[in-house]
């Protein structure tokens, strides 16, 4: 979207607000003003990179949008912070009806954020002040605002005006430093040290990643409404943290609660896509049946049922994989539902399931601990997991097919399971498979190849 655009509907939104605002008690409660409004297109034409404020936007499978920009209240997460000190502070806060969290948690929560993520905290979470719902085929959007307590007319229409400001505040006076990516031969030589490990008996699996860095050359409207075309089996995030943004087409659901239900997809196995129907049926056969890959995906299952049989009193899985196909490449997908125990909420299944070893490997604490020492680089978000979140319920989805986007330049990160037999030519073109949606989405430039 130009940037007239971007002004004229800023403008018209604000208008909007303005007038909803003025027909309520005039702010003087503090509480929130909600409106539906006029809105053609996607929610995704509101996020911008210039961007100070915190923001979030959400599309889920299914085509739900959600846009949240400001903060009305954040919950983040100190290096000292544990999972019990966050599922305190959550308890402790309350939300207007129909507001909810939006954030993140790392890859390994005991380790500090460091490299391309020293800027933000260990986990992040915000409501934010203006908040926007879609749904799919809609030309309508909910508007849920929260004026600052004794605001005016002007005070709102100048608020909502720097909320969605396309310019932002500048940027921050100190940015991390990119990290040169790793050629085809450091990747190869971790591979091997990795097999290394597996065969001493240390680990059964562990996941090598690797990132390449771009110049990205498309505004982040387009990059989103890319990727909610070509992959819309995924979920579309970004999260805008101190003018720095993360930013995810996730095939994988970590958890999910609604009341007592609780679902989990175990995603592992993957296979390029054909270039014909024909070699794409070939290659889904061959993944099917390749006892690397049932090894593979197995271990997840195994994993997600032991750690949900403490939580909930049914668990159920499908009788055998499926193949979830993405435009770049298809994946095993294994779903489980349960009936969660009295008391659990979407912070206890998280924290018992993360990280899995679609991420991590097997044995889970070995495989975590592993990969923090001797993956090379700072994980940080990449791996972790991102979502919505609200008075024990919610949804994470595991942070994968992801970027970290700042002053426009870019780290994109892929993973690859390893196990006994794994071959570094094949990880290495399976990695540049899954960097396929954020290289052409953000289209970066100048990334390092082999």
């Amino acid at each position: 979207m130009s940037v007239m655009a971007h002004e004229a509907l800023r403008q018209r939104l604000s208008a909007q607000i303005v007038e909803a605002f003025s027909a309520s008690a005039h702010g003087q409660t503090g509480g929130p003003i909600r409106l539906r409004v006029p809105f053609e297109g996607s929610l995704a034409s509101l996020a911008h990179w210039n961007r100070w404020e915190p923001a979030v936007y959400s599309r889920p499978p299914g085509g739900e949008e959600r846009f949240g920009v400001g903060v009305y209240r954040r919950l983040v997460a100190s290096a000292d912070d544990d999972w019990e000190d966050l599922k305190v502070r959550f308890a402790q806060e309350e939300l207007p009806q129909g507001l909810f969290w939006f954030g993140a948690i790392p890859f390994d929560f005991h380790a500090p954020p460091l490299g391309l993520w020293a800027a933000w905290p260990k986990s992040i979470w915000f409501a934010p002040r203006l908040y926007l719902k879609k749904s799919a085929g809609s030309d309508e959007a909910e508007v849920l605002y929260m004026p600052p307590r004794g605001a005016d007319e002007m005070d709102v229409r100048t608020d909502v005006i720097d909320l969605l400001d396309v310019h932002g505040d500048g940027a921050p006076a100190a940015r991390p430093s990119f990290e040169q990516p790793e050629d085809f031969p450091r990747f190869r030589e971790k591979i091997y040290r990795a097999l290394r490990a597996i065969a001493q008996g240390r680990l059964n699996k562990v996941v090598v990643a690797r990132f390449v860095t771009g110049r990205v050359t498309r505004p982040l409207d387009e990059a989103l409404a890319a990727l909610a075309a070509q992959y819309p089996d995924s979920h579309v995030f970004a999260l805008s943290w101190q003018g720095r943004w993360l930013i995810s087409a996730s095939p994988e659901r970590l958890c999910a609660i609604h009341g007592p239900a609780v679902k989990v997809d175990c995603l592992a196995g993957t296979a390029r896509r054909g270039r014909s129907e024909d070699e794409d049926t070939v290659l889904e056969r061959e993944l099917v049946s390749s006892a690397k890959n049932a090894r593979e995906h197995q271990a997840v299952v195994d994993h997600v049922l032991r750690a949900l049989s403490g939580l909930c009193d049914e668990v159920e899985k499908e009788a055998g994989p499926s193949v979830l196909k993405l435009a770049n490449v298809q994946h095993l997908r294994t779903r489980v539902v349960g009936r969660a125990r009295p008391g659990i909420g979407l912070l206890d299944l998280a924290q018992a399931l993360h990280p899995t070893p679609a991420v991590a490997g097997t044995p889970q604490r070995e495989a975590t601990t592993y990969v923090t020492a001797h993956e090379g680089w700072p994980r940080g978000y990449y791996a972790g997991a991102f979502g919505i979140y609200a008075e024990g319920d919610g949804e994470l989805d595991v942070c994968l097919r992801s970027a970290f986007v700042d002053g426009g330049e870019a780290a994109a990160f892929a993973g690859c399971g390893i196990v006994e037999g794994s071959d570094p030519a094949a990880e290495w073109e399976e990695s540049e498979l899954k960097l396929k949606p954020m290289r052409e989405a953000l289209g970066l430039r100048e990334e390092v190849g082999r």
